[in-house]
């Protein structure tokens, strides 16, 4: 049975409620309160009312929307890249030569390099991102355009006189019109497509193409051998045009053509060039040492991000395949379930064979089979009479695809982030994102409730999302630098912890969501909003600060802790440790905290559980569960407070007097206030996942967003009265009622225990995950009831449990303590504050350091130098013509031209000013150019000055024109090595000596 690619096959179903399939199925108003999580369910049959689950969409329109930004973004970035390989022709990457950048860095100093050079990088590069991505979308607009005509012209193609006839022509009678026009009907189709026959085509098969508005059913010669035989040959006709049928109804042949054609149209414009391109350079750069463009510059610290862009390549082009060819086979077997609803025999399938010589089974034929069934357009017939037996396949959390929206999401937000800014690329790429997860865990869900069967927790998923989004990470290579890997890369393990933890918060959200007379379709609508602003918070705190730690603590290697000590006086040297920690964390912490989407997305985090479990209580009656949350979440309020009186108390003992600096202690006030409330806030989630039976989840967020709320309130009601309260006194000295200065410290201390939520969250999986392998290890373990569901769930492997949960909890203790062990690698344990200023950069090769002079001498020296020349040559030539008067006229006085000197000193100004925006990166040059400059300035400042002030004081114009003078002689001190050097650095590099003749 011969089908198209493509399309969104999950719309448009009847349910088996017999309702219409805009409204769904609702519980009917007998129903019983669902079972709580871990309980075992009825089957279908027992309860009526029962949730269908092909009332949701299966997300296919949404899958090929996500290839197709892959695509494009994809065409972007690499068309960018095989235009960069030419740095003098890159303003950019000028700028950041002439700023000091060398590719043999660690990363962690280039991006401390862009911190300290951000002004001038932002004074010498180009303003907007469109001009420095340029190629890349007129690239992708050239793509796109080629696809539209691909996709006019495929129909066309497979339509030409020739290849098909018309129907008329095969059945001249109108007998199979009829049947036709019959089969339309039972279809339910709007439109009546075209038929023409295939005379070549001798198999009993049918294809439909075609683009919107004009579809055509091509019917094979065998078919309608078929059509004219016995029985069984016409239930075979009606199965094959129903089915091809079932895809019109659907709407997936125009998506499935036009994802076809943009792949082909990518594949042949953008990847083949790009793989020959980089391939072959790298080729000649490893074995013949031959260069093209900026090899020579980046080789060989460019040869792993060379190798790393092909791979990606590559790896991008495999995953594409696959999940193409996943989404085509799930719209076939879509199809074959609306065939066999509108009327289809099932012996159809039953009596179906796959092509192919018939041979024993081995294990190489049976590797081999699953292998080649990966990247198969079309399922075999055995997975086909499997999913219309149980469709069970359809409606699962299928890790291959929750690994392509993980790798899709992360690439496309780097390239989209670049191109667009981080706001515009974390909504591009995280609705996507969390509409198709949700949707899946809907589907799932939904489809266990329908069949009583044992419900997902969304476990594997999350991990197959948090190695799509790791992977996605590696192959960008923004952090690797010349290696090959990230220096720090267990940061990823940040990513896989918060991916479990976001698809096992949408599972639990989803099992509280009781649909309460609601239709499917509209109750899943709260759930989405709230998975789209949770995913939006994680890929924006990702893309602004996250990957930064693969890198290492940019902030504190920038001398961020040193800034502290100058604007926080007080004795650091004896708070080092504390100071690691502060440096590393809060700064995160606090701009999170400030940030609407973080600060909205955490409160959903906890507060959408908790409405969700309130309204169901208001459906159902008391649920079991809330109340003890709550009542833990106030418990491990109590418990903040403690922490927090315990750190009052200490810091009591070393209250700085009235009137002394208490910047110091005012800073370690706030960071030991926020240490207590998230060890209480982490210490409560963990506890209350640990002790719950089911929905544990749920119960561990509300209990932790309880206990923050609580400890809020509390530290603002010590505050107010901090001066009363004796040994716990900190911050005040008298008694007295003081709520505005308490809320300008619990202002800035809810913005830093704002995230604890979610560090309780993970650390809640954590704890769970520990207490689960220690269970699975305990003999002693009862095993529970059976379900009195028809079939029992398979119980899984204790080992693959063990080693999952275990390792899962080991990677978001990892993550989480990531940030504070890169900052103590990072830094030495010193114990004095002048020892916390960051090292400067280590030297750069000689042939670096040419290139960095010569990128400097390109963007700003060469023009500064001869403005500067200039300058001091008009001021020479007015001297020079005093000098000559006063010789010529000695007992006369001579006077300069005022107007014509004032002039010349403002030029002087503006160019000594302007010289000094971007240094020259060559330390031993910058020494006498910056004297230079400085001397420069000065004199020309005070010749305007002296000259408006209309002041004719020949002392001081004496000294004035000396200043002059002297900046004039020192000229040749400065200019004279940076000259010399620049011409030697030329002859090594010739490529600038050529484009410098057309600048």
């Amino acid at each position: 049975m011969n089908t198209t690619r493509g399309g969104d096959a999950g719309e448009g179903e009847r349910t088996g409620c017999g309702v219409r399939r805009d409204e769904g199925c609702v519980l009917s108003a007998g129903s019983a309160p669902p079972a709580p999580d871990g309980a075992p369910t009825t089957p279908v049959g027992t309860e009526p009312g029962r949730i269908d689950p092909r009332v949701l969409p299966m997300g296919t329109t949404l899958r090929f929307a996500v290839l197709v930004l892959v695509m494009v973004v994809a065409t972007i970035g690499m068309v960018n890249s095989m235009f960069a390989l030419a740095p003098w022709d890159d303003k950019e990457i000028l700028c950041k030569f002439a700023a000091g950048f060398d590719p043999n860095l660690r990363m962690a100093d280039s991006m401390r390099l862009d911190i300290r050079g951000l002004r001038e990088l932002k004074d010498c590069a180009p303003a907007g991102a469109v001009v420095k991505n340029l190629p890349g979308i007129v690239g992708a607009v050239l793509v796109l355009l080629s696809a539209a005509a691909l996709y006019a012209w495929l129909p066309r193609w497979k339509s030409r006189r020739g290849r098909v006839i018309p129907l008329d022509e095969a059945d001249p009678d109108g007998e199979l019109r009829a049947e036709l026009m019959r089969l339309v009907a039972t279809a339910r189709l709007r439109t009546v497509p075209a038929f023409v026959v295939d005379p070549a085509s001798l198999d009993a098969g049918a294809v439909v193409f075609g683009r919107a508005g004009r579809h055509t059913v091509c019917l094979h010669a065998g078919l309608l051998a078929a059509w004219r035989g016995n029985a069984d040959g016409r239930a075979g006709f009606h199965a094959v045009v129903l089915h091809e049928l079932a895809h019109l109804r659907n709407r997936d042949v125009d998506l499935a053509y036009a994802v076809t054609a943009l792949w082909r149209v990518f594949l042949a414009l953008v990847v083949v060039p790009f793989t020959v391109l980089y391939g072959g350079s790298f080729v000649a750069a490893q074995f013949f040492g031959a260069f093209y463009g900026g090899d020579a510059v980046f080789w060989p610290a460019g040869r792993a991000g060379v190798l790393r862009a092909l791979a990606s390549a590559l790896f991008m082009v495999l995953l594409v395949v696959l999940a193409r060819a996943d989404t085509l086979r799930h719209r076939e077997l879509y199809a074959d379930a609306d065939a066999v609803a509108q009327g289809a025999q099932r012996q159809v399938w039953d009596g179906a064979r796959d092509r192919g010589p018939l041979v024993v089974p081995t294990f190489l034929h049976q590797a081999r089979s699953r292998v080649t069934a990966l990247w198969s357009t079309h399922p075999s017939w055995a997975v086909r009479r499997r999913s219309l037996a149980d469709p069970a396949a359809l409606f699962s959390l299928g890790t291959e695809q929750m690994f392509l929206i993980g790798w899709a999401a992360l690439v496309s937000a780097h390239t989209l982030s670049g191109l667009w800014g981080t706001t515009a690329a974390t909504w591009a790429t995280a609705l996507p994102t969390a509409v198709l997860v949700t949707l899946a865990v809907w589907r799932s869900l939904a489809y266990a409730e329908h069949h009583g069967l044992r419900r997902p927790d969304g476990l594997r998923p999350g991990l197959a999302l948090g190695l799509g989004l790791a992977c996605g990470e590696l192959m960008t290579g923004i952090t690797s630098g010349a290696g090959w890997l990230p220096e720090h890369p267990e940061i990823l393990l940040a990513l896989l912890a918060c991916a479990v933890l976001f698809t096992l918060w949408t599972v639990a959200c989803a099992r509280l969501r009781t649909l309460g007379g609601a239709s499917l379709r509209r109750a899943i609508w709260p759930s989405l909003l709230a998975s789209c602003l949770l995913a939006a918070a994680g890929v924006d705190w990702w893309l602004r600060f996250g990957f930064l730690y693969l890198a290492g603590d940019i902030l504190t290697g920038a001398g961020l802790q040193q800034q502290m000590i100058q604007s926080f006086p007080g004795p650091w040297s004896e708070h080092t440790t504390e100071l690691d920690w502060f440096t590393a964390t809060m700064p995160q912490a606090a701009m999170l905290g400030t940030s609407t989407l973080f600060a909205g997305a955490t409160m959903v985090l906890w507060a959408f559980p908790l409405v969700l479990w309130l309204r169901r209580t208001r459906v159902h009656g008391p649920a079991a569960g809330l109340r003890s949350a709550v009542t833990a979440g106030l418990l491990g309020g109590v418990v903040c407070l403690a922490g927090l009186v315990g750190v009052m108390a200490h810091m009591h003992t070393w209250q700085p007097p009235i009137g002394a600096s208490n910047g110091t202690f005012s800073m370690l006030y706030l960071w030991w206030a926020a240490t207590a409330i998230w060890a209480g806030v982490a210490l409560t989630g963990a506890v209350v996942a640990v002790t719950s039976r089911y929905r544990w989840l749920p119960r561990a967020l509300v209990a932790a967003g309880v206990a923050q709320s609580v400890a809020l309130v509390g530290k603002f009601a010590l505050g107010s009265v901090d001066g009363c309260l004796g040994p716990l006194r900190t911050l005040a000295h008298t008694c007295h009622w003081v709520p505005g200065p308490s809320w300008l410290i619990t202002q800035p201390l809810a913005g830093l225990v704002l995230p604890s939520v979610i560090g309780a969250a993970l650390v809640a999986v954590a704890a769970r995950g520990a207490v689960a392998a220690l269970r699975l290890r305990s003999p002693a373990r009862q095993p529970r009831p059976a379900p009195t569901a028809p079939s029992a769930p398979v119980r899984p492997s204790r080992t693959r449990s063990l080693v999952t949960l275990g390792g899962l909890a080991l990677l978001i203790a990892v993550a989480a303590v990531g940030p504070v062990a890169i900052a103590g690698q990072q830094r030495a344990k010193a114990q004095t504050p002048s020892a916390l200023t960051p090292p400067p950069p280590p030297p750069a090769s000689e042939r670096i350091r040419t290139l960095q002079l010569l990128a400097w001498y390109t963007l700003s020296g060469k023009r500064d130098i001869r403005q500067l020349t200039a300058h001091y040559g008009a001021f020479r030539k007015q001297l020079d013509s005093v000098v000559q008067a006063a010789q010529s006229r000695p007992h006369e006085l001579v006077r300069f031209d005022s107007h014509r000197l004032r002039s010349t000193c403002a030029a002087l100004t503006t160019d000594a000013t302007t010289a000094r925006r971007l240094p020259i990166p060559d330390r031993d040059l910058q020494a006498p150019w910056s004297s230079w400059l400085r001397t420069t300035l000065d004199a020309s400042r005070n010749c305007v000055k002296l000259v408006d002030s209309n002041r004719n004081d020949p002392r001081e114009n004496d000294t004035m024109l000396k200043a002059l003078v002297q900046g004039y002689t020192r000229s040749a001190t400065a200019l004279g090595p940076v000259v010399r050097q620049v011409e030697a650095a030329t002859r090594l590099w010739p490529q600038w000596a050529r484009t410098d003749k057309g600048r």
